[in-house]
């Protein structure tokens, strides 16, 4: 459920031309990243360790789209400093801090939303909350929110609507395509399948190398999902 409604109200939100701020953690902060990017929206990644340092590692692709796209990462920890769960409640404060407004998809009882809901509120800021059905375990905090004041929302218009500087006019922005990060080992392969389907016999012949070879090389690119082997012995880029 949480995907779903992250997508709705962060790709709307986006459209408008609002700024989309989160911590980059794995599930929810991601989907709301990937969502503003997908319809040409800017956003903000706040981290829970140093600016250069990439967690989740999955994410590396996310954290370069997102600089690629306008978009911004910041940290208040020194560079190389890794990522440490003690940390991420000091990140929330300024997912916060730096926001008009926390809109809150998902939250168990306790939880880092439910930390990033609560500075929120210290901070003046509003809080915004999908309703839950009650035997839900990961919206439990979501009501229990409502309950104290954070207002329901079951669409963009209804976190828009409480901003008066706010338009409601959707924003036309150009299509954005999410770049991948490719390794030094892998860009010649990846290069050669530009965005058609080929042989893997072709490429064999292209790279000039033995298929035992390129059968490693796409196994770990496939892994690293930058490529799918289609039946037939065809590879594509993803």
């Amino acid at each position: 459920m949480g995907y779903k409604w992250q997508v709705s109200f962060h790709g709307e939100l986006s459209k408008r031309g609002i700024v989309i701020t989160s911590g980059m953690a794995k599930g929810i902060d991601s989907a709301s990243h990937i969502s503003c990017l997908e319809v040409g929206g800017k956003t903000i990644a706040v981290l829970g360790c140093g600016v250069n340092v990439i967690y989740p590692k999955e994410n590396t692709n996310l954290y370069y789209n997102i600089l690629e796209n306008n978009g911004l990462i910041i940290s208040e920890y020194e560079p190389n400093v890794e990522a440490n769960t003690k940390y991420f409640p000091q990140r929330n404060r300024i997912v916060s801090a730096i926001s008009i407004g926390t809109l809150v998809i998902e939250s168990a009882y306790r939880s880092g939303t439910s930390i990033t809901a609560k500075l929120a509120v210290e901070q003046g800021k509003k809080v915004f909350c999908v309703p839950h059905p009650l035997e839900t375990i990961t919206g439990v905090g979501n009501n229990r929110l409502i309950q104290e004041g954070a207002k329901l929302v079951t669409c963009a218009d209804d976190i828009i609507d409480e901003y008066e500087f706010l338009t409601t006019k959707e924003i036309k922005k150009e299509n954005v395509i999410l770049k991948k990060q490719v390794k030094d080992e892998y860009k010649v392969l990846y290069e050669i399948l530009g965005n058609k389907e080929i042989s893997i016999n072709v490429v064999s012949k292209k790279l000039n190398c033995n298929i035992s070879d390129l059968n490693y090389l796409i196994t770990m690119m496939e892994i690293e999902g930058l490529i799918e082997v289609l039946p037939g012995n065809f590879i594509k880029r993803k």
